[in-house]
C-alpha cells in the first residue's frame, strides 16, 4: 500500500507549501474554472472566466438564465464551443438552484448531485467537493498516477477504479480536507516538472 502521508511529506519538502491551490477567489468561480479547463489548458479557461465576468455572467442565476449564443462566444478561448457553453449554464443552474442547501446533503450526495450536471464527471465532481465545499477528495488524475506509479503503486486504468484502490491508503493517512487540497497542489507541481505534463492543469 503506497504511502501517502510519506509522499505528501515528501513533494511538501521539494515543493514549499501549496495553500489552498486551486485559482479563483470564491466557490463558483472555481467551479465555472474546474469546467473550463477540461482539455484546454489554464490560460484558455482563465480567458473565459475573465469574459465571462466582464459580461456580468460570473453570478449563477444570470449565467443560467443567459442567452446560450452570447454565452458561447464568451467561454470561445476555453475550445468546444458546441458543449462547453452548455456545460458551465448546466453548472450555472444547479448552482442556483441547489449550492445553498450543500451543507445538508453529506459527502456521497452531493458527489452525486454533481455528478448529474451535463459536463461534470468525475475528476471535476472532486474538484469542486474539494476545493469548492471542502469535502474530503482525492483527485485521481493523470498527475496522481504518475506520481503514485512512480514510487511503485500498483493501479488500476478507470477513474473510479483508482479511486477506490486508494481508499485504504486514504484511510491510513486520515488527510484533513486542507491536507488533501495541498497535496493535489503538490501533485500537479510535481507534475509540472516533467517535459509533457499529464494533462492541462491551473497555473498559479
Amino acid at each position: 500500500m503506497i504511502d501517502l502521508r510519506a509522499l505528501h511529506r515528501e513533494l511538501l519538502d521539494r515543493h514549499g507549501l501549496q495553500g489552498w491551490w486551486w485559482p479563483g477567489e470564491e466557490p463558483f468561480e472555481i467551479a465555472l474554472g474546474a469546467v473550463l479547463v477540461q482539455r484546454s489548458r489554464w490560460e484558455q479557461a482563465a480567458q473565459a472566466l475573465a469574459a465571462l465576468t466582464a459580461a456580468g455572467l460570473r453570478e449563477p442565476a444570470r449565467l443560467a438564465s443567459a442567452d446560450e449564443e452570447h454565452v458561447r462566444e464568451l467561454v470561445r478561448p476555453a475550445g468546444f464551443p458546441r458543449t462547453k457553453p452548455r456545460r458551465v449554464q448546466a453548472l450555472a443552474a444547479w448552482w442556483a438552484g441547489r449550492a445553498a442547501a450543500a451543507d445538508e446533503l453529506d459527502d456521497t450526495a452531493l458527489r452525486r448531485e454533481l455528478l448529474s450536471v451535463e459536463g461534470v464527471g468525475e475528476e471535476t465532481a472532486d474538484a469542486i467537493s474539494l476545493y469548492c465545499f471542502a469535502r474530503p477528495a482525492f483527485l485521481c488524475d493523470e498527475y496522481a498516477r504518475r506520481a503514485l506509479r512512480e514510487r511503485g503503486a500498483e493501479l488500476p486504468g478507470t477513474y473510479r477504479a483508482f479511486a477506490r484502490a486508494l481508499v485504504p491508503a486514504l484511510e491510513e493517512a486520515a488527510f484533513t480536507v486542507p491536507e488533501l487540497a495541498e497535496l493535489h497542489g503538490l501533485i500537479v507541481e510535481e507534475g509540472k516538472l516533467r517535459a509533457r505534463p499529464a494533462a492541462p492543469a491551473p497555473q498559479r
